[in-house]
């Protein structure tokens, strides 16, 4: 919109030259008073015609002649260019917008980011490095101007408060919430909406106060995360066990090639499935050792012997050299 403004400044400004530059010829050709000569000026200009104050000599008239061909020239180039850029951004903006809507229509298994703030622009930039699709809702267009768009971030710029914003995200085929508001009410809100919208929904929610952990958990959220809690939790491992944390930091990076460490969810038809650690070849075949496993139920056990079997709905959690999703 800097262009359209840009031509609305020019053309205003052209309007001042004009008339002022109409009014002072008056003023010095015909000796008009001032208020009759900016009178002339502007009926001349505007081509309205309602007639002469007084007869124009012939100096007066060939300037009256070039001031309407200036002036008419002058304004018709400033509203014909400024016309086009406002119909034409207008109906881009629409056209992309449809476009948008189209495209997020066919999602499915996707996160849907509630707020793009300092805190959500760093989950966005980490889901999109492991290639997992999103829609972010955000509703600062200051926010929102400038970012870069491509087929696995779509922004829509809606009130993620407002549940038509979150149906046209896609929130029945989505596959998770992230809330990132700045209150806790906000947060709130939104995670009843989603779970009212859906139920099967994995919601994680930023708390911003400490007590309003439990409300956030008890209106439906899996996980909730107080920024200021981990920060702090973060910092105390830095000092107490360094090498543990540069360890997790190394195996969790996804710029790291030679170690990582993942979580995969066994599906029905998983070629794991009904296996047991030591018939799945994970450590033998592919140097992937299963750290831990997180049953259905919740339950979870942490370095699984070999003849642990392995069964749909489980989480494994693994660690290892390029670890490849179709193995699980």
């Amino acid at each position: 919109m800097r262009k359209g403004w840009k031509g609305i400044y020019t053309l205003l400004l052209s309007l001042v030259f004009m008339v002022a530059a109409g009014t002072t010829g008056y003023v010095v050709i015909e000796g008009m008073r001032p208020l009759d000569a900016l009178f002339l000026t502007v009926i001349t200009l505007s081509t309205v015609g309602f007639g002469l104050l007084q007869p124009l000599s012939g100096p007066g008239k060939l300037f009256t002649i070039g001031l309407i061909v200036v002036g008419v020239a002058v304004f018709s180039y400033h509203l014909t260019r400024l016309f086009s850029l406002l119909v034409e951004k207008g109906l881009l903006e629409a056209l992309e917008r449809r476009r948008m809507y189209h495209k997020i229509e066919d999602l499915s298994e996707h996160f849907i980011v509630c707020g793009h703030g300092r805190i959500g622009s760093v989950v966005v930039s980490e889901l999109k490095k492991r290639r997992i699709p999103m829609v972010v809702l955000e509703n600062d267009p200051s926010i929102l101007e400038g970012l870069e768009k491509d087929d696995l971030v779509f922004f829509i710029q809606a009130d993620a408060r407002d549940e038509n914003s979150l149906k046209k995200a896609g929130i029945e085929r989505a596959r998770g919430l992230v809330t990132l508001l700045p209150t806790d009410a906000d947060n709130l809100y939104i995670i009843l909406a989603a779970r009212d919208l859906n139920s099967d929904l994995s919601v994680f929610a930023r708390a911003c106060e400490p007590q309003a952990e439990k409300r956030l958990l008890k209106a439906g959220a899996n996980h909730v995360i107080s920024p200021h809690r981990e920060g702090g939790k973060r910092i105390a491992r830095m000092i107490l066990n360094p090498n543990v944390t540069d360890f997790v930091e190394m195996a969790t990076a996804r710029e790291n090639l030679q170690l990582q460490m993942e979580e995969f969810v066994i599906k029905a038809g998983s070629p794991l499935d009904a296996k047991s650690l030591h018939e799945s070849g994970l450590l033998k075949k592919h140097r992937i050792l299963v750290v831990a496993i997180k049953r259905a139920d919740g339950t979870m056990t942490f370095n699984p012997e070999g003849n642990t079997k392995i069964a749909a709905g489980d989480s494994l959690i693994v660690l290892g050299p390029t670890i490849k999703a179709e193995l699980f």
